[in-house]
């Protein structure tokens, strides 16, 4: 198309719109916005419209999200928050403008359809270099945990992007489909193990879980079409050594968290060496590396140390804006050390450090080990057994979320609350529960499956689900690597997050969703175009 003398060559910009799209995900917001209305544009431009609907119609995919969409408009009847619900359709929309634009367009060729994962992998990799000069202090970022070095997008999203890249890369590599140069071959395997290790650097438990998870899978599904019987045994001891390392590194983790000082209460001492009492709460079970926290407390030798140390007062706040005196309490604990002014005196300069950036035990000072990670889910299980408040605890919040959205599921079996209501029931049930969560910690399902059907009810669950999996099977998607991969990867982090229910999330989706089913189109081409000739 020629406008203004200015030849517009649409093939072109619809690929490099992909690319653009593709390398925003991990890495802006902003430009991902300016791809979908490239592509829009474009599509707009070049016209052709009877070909392209005629594509659309055909296409069982484009089709399913359309009706998740409609079912969010339909059930908009059974809303009352009208301002949420527009907003949340304006997410939404997205589900559906990537198969929109994908499956009526021509198709990229093989050669493109590489291009586009090489860039999207580059993207997430440069992504990944940023993040860890965070991690090692060469960029100045105010992030107080591992998760918070994922400065563009949400550490937990980025993480599922990691994977998608991890496997694409490894596909690429070996893949006959993909022709690539030999140097090419080596550059994809030495990042590919760098994702790998900066997964763990990042230590997002649902990106592990998720990576384990989806490598037994495919590894194990690839290993049984392996013909040569030593190969396919060595695949196959490899796999399952890795999950006994990993069963070994868990069981020792527990081991280790539980293994508990013995402490005979009669024999306690009364007295620090200053000669002031100490509080011994025994009934308080809470634990920080096998030591009873609420033992040997001298509330008074504590301030008074404390402020020998630290300009902050020990009855302020940390970084973490968590009061400075549990902090320093747990923190003391950890090393072992009594809660008097002979443990204060004991801390480092870093230490203190530590205490004011909201540090709670010394051994998460290790930015590069995963253990911490683990004991911290370990702690937070263990606090909410012994019936303390989970608040700021991501695991044993998420149990908070589910039995919350249970509990408002049986109130709206059938219908759901509806589009934009959501919210509201949420936080009408914490008040109802008199939930010990604070209102800025009173979140949603944070499972995909369970807002769905608490958002439609029974009936807009099944219409969902049968839309999400109609046209999966129809295409017989799941012979394709590459959507398997994404697929399993998808559904995994529907378990624990509400995927759909952010932009980025709806457009990690929607883009890898289109993109791999396009794949299958083009395997089936290629397969047709041989038996033709």
């Amino acid at each position: 198309m020629t406008i203004f003398g200015i030849s517009f060559n649409h093939s072109k910009i619809y690929f490099w719109a992909l690319v653009l799209a593709s390398v925003s995900l991990p890495l802006s917001k902003f430009t991902l916005s300016i791809s979908i209305i490239t592509l829009l544009t474009n599509w707009v431009l070049e016209g052709d419209y009877v070909t392209k609907l005629n594509r659309l119609k055909k296409s069982s995919a484009f089709w399913s999200m359309v009706i998740i969409f409609l079912v969010h408009v339909v059930w908009l009847t059974n809303s009352n928050n009208y301002s949420y619900a527009f907003h949340d359709l304006k997410n939404k929309i997205i589900l559906v403008i990537f198969p929109f634009i994908i499956f009526s367009s021509r198709s990229v060729s093989k050669k493109e359809f590489k291009n586009i994962l090489l860039w999207f992998s580059a993207a997430v990799i440069a992504s990944s270099f940023i993040s860890t000069a965070v991690l090692v202090g060469f960029i100045d970022s105010p992030a107080n945990s591992p998760n918070g070095i994922s400065i563009f997008i949400s550490h937990i999203r980025f993480a599922l992007l990691i994977n998608i890249a991890i496997f694409s890369m490894g596909y690429l590599a070996i893949s006959k489909e993909y022709p690539i140069s030999n140097s090419i071959k080596k550059g994809l395997i030495i990042t590919l193990v760098w994702l790998i290790v900066f997964l763990f650097l990042l230590k997002s438990l649902t990106g592990l879980v998720i990576f384990l998870i989806t490598l037994f899978i495919i590894v194990g599904l690839i290993s049984f079409k392996i013909k040569y019987i030593v190969y396919r045994l060595f695949v196959q001891v490899a796999l399952i050594t890795v999950f006994l390392i990993t069963a070994s590194f868990l069981t020792h983790s527990i081991s280790k968290f539980y293994s508990i000082e013995k402490v005979d209460i009669e024999l306690l001492d009364k007295f620090t060496s200053l000669g002031n009492p100490y509080e011994h709460n025994i009934a308080d079970k809470q634990i920080e590396n096998g030591h009873y926290v609420w033992l040997f407390v001298a509330p008074q030798e504590l301030k008074t140390e404390w402020s020998k140390r630290s300009s902050v007062s020990i009855h302020g706040t940390d970084k973490k804006r968590q009061l400075i005196y549990f902090t320093a309490i747990r923190y003391l604990t950890s090393l072992g050390l009594r809660k008097d002014s002979t443990g204060v005196s004991k801390l480092t300069d870093q230490d203190i450090k530590n205490i004011e950036s909201g540090m709670a035990n010394y051994i998460f000072a290790d930015k590069y080990a995963l253990y911490p990670r683990i004991y911290q889910v370990l702690w937070e299980i263990d606090v909410y057994r012994k019936n303390q408040n989970p608040a700021g605890n991501s695991i044993t919040q998420r149990i908070i979320f589910l039995k919350t959205a249970g509990k408002i599921i049986k109130k709206n079996l059938w219908t759901g609350v509806g589009t934009g209501d959501v919210q509201d029931e949420f936080n009408r049930q914490y008040n109802e529960d008199n939930s010990q969560l604070p209102e800025n910690r009173r979140h949603r399902a944070h499972n995909q499956w369970v807002t769905f059907l608490l958002t439609f009810g029974v009936f807009g669950f099944l219409i969902i689900l049968i839309a999400f999996f109609y046209p999966l099977f129809q295409l017989k998607a799941f012979r394709s690597y590459l959507f398997a991969v994404f697929f399993i990867i998808a559904f995994l982090s529907m378990l624990n997050e509400d995927t759909l229910e952010t932009q980025t999330g709806i457009s990690f989706f929607s883009y890898f969703y289109s993109l791999f089913l396009l794949e299958i189109e083009l395997l089936k081409s290629k397969q047709k175009n041989e038996q033709d000739d």
